[in-house]
């Protein structure tokens, strides 16, 4: 709340522009694609209609969910699926196209498939810079025989793959051809502005703040967003990767293929039998396109019926959003886990040869439980040699032959192929109780042919990869106990729906956890979903990795109250996203290093996240000074003189009030990293300069970031007026802009003999800045809290 005129409402995340950025954004670039929601030439789209399309899909999905709060019987055991008598190829192709084929029939067409196997394009940096453009538009793309009609970087089924090194630069241009969307009202904590994106490095421990790995940038239809991240010389090396992270649209985006392989090399690459072998990039993906599909519709005006579509081509929009993002719509769908885009593609090994496979789970919210099986029922399968998960080194080989992925990790392997020649098929298993508490049947997502003459390859010994590890933090000093609860909870005033939350709150910007660069913290996760909702969730936190201690949850996965026992196998280890099963807890220790800036910790079944299920973090640096410490002086009145200040610009230079004398100023004090409202502010003082000019006034601005982090943001995006460092938050004192719980914003007009005219004090910034350009606005607000 303020004591000031109120400013027009702005979308919540139309104020998580971050600092300077939008100084310098490219707007209405020519679009690529109008897409599916586009209308023909001359014809004006109708937003209300879209609105209404968008809420029919957030109904259902809230009743998809609000049933699953209902009692049920546990789901009985899977049995095993029979293998399947060969198929003719007539058979085979009408097989493909269809959503609704046999266990039997799907194995038939995985048995015999040609599609090849193909890798996203390589992006390498040069003399430690990796430049790269990605564009955000709607392409033409075939999956299996499927026309799909998708939002896409570059216009592929997957990014391309970015290889860099420890020590380097990643600068980025995110465009964003999409289409204008309309703009809608209430949609915080729903799937909501498809077209509207950003870029999360996922795993890099990296800066979080200004134009790097920073999730809170809002990229808008039309607009250009630089990034630029620097890499720590001393980074792990190993396979992260990246995609779009914009609260709201983040499901739908990861879900068309907006993702892509992110590695830095080092580390195990360069142990002799790893650098000879061959090595795969594996983006695996469940896109849950609406094409020609008949799905359940379970809305009050269509209970107990169907809802047929009939489209020229695969779409993912916020009007079919109820039949995508809900629980059990990708089985209900019958699609296939792509590969790089690419549906059952054949992998060709040689007989002893030794492959690395890089494999990244970017489904946005189904789970994996990879085997390598023989095609023979007789034969034995092909063992998986695990080496690092979510990109961290396990310093030594696990051998698994099933290897469990859940959305958001990542599996580095090595897959040795057999002496002799055969065929096996690489399949996703089926299990009792999937990433939704049921039944998941055995899905098939590659086929691999062991041919051709005979390699001898040897492999790594446990010995040469043991140095490998992080450090472990087992036997660490805690300095403090961190817990968070996620649950699907029904909604208090018993209506249709579910809210999803942390800490029996669903996503709000103004609430952060707030933790201490230098610490090492011990973390307790724990599920507790509502009614009988049986489903863990993966949790992920960006930043900073973890060291996973101990993973506890109910032996019999059906049965959410059976005996509670530790799942945690080859621990401890460590990771950037874990499963949390249904009434289990985790513990995982962390240390906050390097980086202090807000991020955010969350739900990786993306649409989790969209709804709500995302928390704030904002690591402070302890050394800093505090509010207490500040003798904070009241705020000036009217007609008083403006306090004086002396703080330094970017390049050092330091401005003193008396600088500006003879004109009128506006003066304005926000926060710098740690503040998700300010970036707005900065933006209107941006687009008002001119007028400001035009009218002689001067614009200053100041920030509690330090003089560093204010250089780099202004590199890449200069701002047309000065800003001054304050992180000692001295000025804001002098202002009375310090208060108990924290600096709080500020904006004053300064008349050309010193004397405040016009402020506004106020837990949120001041958006009417054009207000200023012709006086005091005519308000009360010349008074503060």
């Amino acid at each position: 709340m303020r004591d000031t005129v109120t400013a027009p409402r702005i979308h919540p995340f139309h104020t998580l522009i971050p600092l300077f950025l939008y100084v310098g954004v490219i707007s209405a670039i020519a679009q690529s694609s109008l897409g599916p929601a586009a209308q023909p030439a001359g014809t004006a789209r109708n937003f209300v209609q879209e609105r209404a399309q968008l809420e029919k899909a957030w109904d259902l999905l809230g009743i998809k969910w609000r049933e699953l709060t209902n009692e049920r019987p546990a789901a009985p055991a899977t049995k095993p699926v029979p293998r399947a008598p060969m198929m003719s190829i007539p058979q085979l192709e009408k097989l493909e196209s269809s959503t609704k084929a046999t266990p039997a029939e799907r194995e038939s067409l995985a048995r015999v498939t040609v599609n090849g196997y193909t890798e996203p394009e390589e992006l390498r940096s040069r003399d430690g810079t990796l430049t790269v453009v990605l564009v955000a538009t709607y392409a033409r793309n075939v999956i299996g025989t499927d026309p799909v009609y998708l939002r896409s970087y570059n216009g592929h089924l997957v990014g391309p793959t970015l290889r860099g090194k420890p020590g380097d630069t990643l600068r980025i241009t995110l465009r964003n051809d999409l289409p204008t969307e309309g703009w809608k009202k209430d949609s915080m904590n729903t799937l909501h502005d498809f077209n509207t994106t950003n870029l999360h490095t996922h795993g890099l421990h990296v800066s979080p703040n200004g134009i790097s790995d920073n999730v809170l940038i809002e990229v808008g239809p039309g607009a250009t967003q630089q990034y630029e991240i620097h890499i720590p010389k001393d980074h792990t090396p190993g396979t992260y990767w990246y995609h779009a992270h914009h609260h709201g649209s983040t499901a739908a985006n990861v879900a068309s293929g907006m993702s892509g392989a992110l590695i830095i090399e080092g580390g195990l690459d360069d142990l002799p039998e790893i650098k000879a072998a061959n090595e795969r990039v594996m983006v695996l993906n469940q896109i849950p396109y609406i094409y020609k599909n008949t799905v359940p519709d379970p809305t009050p005006e269509d209970a107990g019926r169907t809802k047929t579509f009939d489209l020229p081509e695969g779409i993912i929009e916020e009007s079919t959003a109820g039949f995508q993002f809900g629980p059990s719509d990708w089985p209900t769908l019958g699609r296939h886990t792509t590969v790089n885009g690419v549906q059952l593609p054949v992998i060709r090994l040689r007989p002893g040869q030794v492959e690395r496979w890089r494999i990244v789970d970017s489904g946005q919210r189904e789970s994996l439980s990879l085997q390598l099986q023989n095609i023979d029922p007789k034969g034995d399968g092909i063992l998986f040699h695990e080496i690092a998960v979510d990109g961290l080194a396990l310093g030594k080989a696990v051998k698994k032959d099933t290897v469990v992925l859940y959305p958001g990790y990542r599996s580095d392997v090595l897959v040795r192929a057999p002496s002799t020649r055969g065929e096996y098929l690489l399949v996703d298993q089926a299990v009792k109780s999937g990433i939704n508490g049921e039944n998941e049947t055995l899905k098939y997502i590659a086929r691999v042919i062991v041919e051709g003459a005979p390699m001898k390859m040897g492999m790594p010994k446990d010995k040469e990869m043991e140095a490998l590890r992080l450090p472990s933090l087992k036997n660490a000093k805690i300095d403090s106990q961190q817990t968070a609860f996620y649950g699907i909870l029904p909604k208090p005033d018993g209506s249709s729906g579910v809210n999803f939350t942390i800490d029996g709150k669903s996503f709000d910007m103004d609430e952060a956890k707030e933790l201490m660069l230098g610490n090492t913290d011990e973390w307790t996760v724990s599920v507790r979903n509502g009614g009988s909702i049986n489903t863990g969730h993966p949790f992920h936190i960006h930043v900073n990795p973890f060291e996973v201690l101990s993973v506890m949850g109910p032996k019999d996965p059906t049965d959410p109250q059976s005996e509670q026992v530790e799942q945690l196998e080859d621990g401890p280890v460590w990771r950037d996203t874990l499963w949390v099963p249904n009434n289990g807890t985790v513990k995982f220790r962390t240390h906050y290093t390097d980086f202090i800036g807000t991020f955010v910790q969350h739900c990786h079944i993306l649409d989790h996240e969209d709804q709500g299920m995302m928390q704030l973090i904002d690591i402070r640096d302890p050394k800093a000074p505090t509010v207490a410490s500040l003798k904070a002086d009241r705020v000036p009145r009217v007609g008083a003189p403006a306090p004086a200040f002396n703080q330094p610009d970017a390049a050092g230079r330091d401005h003193v009030l008396a600088d500006y004398r003879g004109k009128r100023t506006v003066v304005f004090l926000f926060k710098g990293h740690g503040c998700l409202h300010c970036a707005q502010q900065v933006h209107e003082f941006a687009r008002a300069h001119p007028q400001f000019a035009a009218k002689g006034i001067q614009v200053v601005g100041i920030t509690s970031d330090t003089a560093e982090t204010l250089k780099t943001a202004l590199a890449e995006a200069p701002c047309p007026f000065p800003i001054l460092a304050d992180p000692t938050g001295k000025a804001f004192a002098a202002y009375g802009c310090a208060r108990s719980n924290g600096l709080t914003h500020g904006t004053f007009l300064i008349d050309e003999k010193g004397k405040v005219q016009w402020r506004t004090t106020g837990s949120s910034p001041f958006l009417g800045v054009s207000q200023l350009v012709d006086g005091p606005p005519q308000t009360t607000a010349g008074l503060s809290r």
